[in-house]
């Protein structure tokens, strides 16, 4: 098995849907998922759950902290890929629970390698702290004029994607 086969067979356990939370849901995906051969409009997500996912650190600055800040989250492309990858992504619909939504171009912003931040230097987000999720990307990798055109993409307090795809 390929490592990238064995990733999404891991991913694919971690997803399995359970009967009863232990804990609060904090995301929401809908669109057209396909999971385990079943198709699905929406999936729910706990923290616990992201956890489990495998996990990708980025250490950047931005607009919010000037100096270096640490995150850890789920690679939002694997996280996709595995849900949509029957399909191709066109548009991410986000939502903070600060009443903030943005449309993302995914085509553009896949490549820079997006995470879903749970943890800030070592530290579980809250709400208060711009979790429990924050959709962010390695801020020192991109120019300046795409910084201007992704630092509206960063939603803090997310709590929903809405997935727009069409057929591969």
């Amino acid at each position: 098995m390929t490592g990238r086969a064995g990733l999404l067979l891991l991913l694919m356990i971690i997803l399995l849907p359970t009967t009863v939370a232990a804990s609060p849901v904090i995301l929401t995906i809908t669109g057209n998922i396909r999971h385990q051969g079943e198709s699905l409009e929406q999936m729910e997500f706990t923290l616990e759950q992201l956890q489990a996912l495998p996990q990708r650190e980025l250490t950047t600055a931005h607009l919010w902290a000037r100096e270096p800040h640490r995150y850890l989250g789920p690679d939002l492309a694997l996280l996709m890929e595995t849900l949509f990858g029957h399909a191709r992504i066109t548009t991410l619909h986000l939502e903070g629970l600060n009443g903030y939504s943005v449309a993302v171009d995914w085509p553009a912003l896949a490549p820079h390698q997006p995470i879903l931040a749970w943890q800030e230097n070592g530290k579980t987000m809250s709400r208060r702290d711009k979790g429990p999720l924050w959709l962010l990307l390695p801020f020192e990798r991109l120019s300046e004029p795409q910084l201007s055109d992704f630092r509206h993409y960063m939603v803090w307090q997310l709590h929903k994607i809405r997935v727009f795809t069409e057929p591969r």
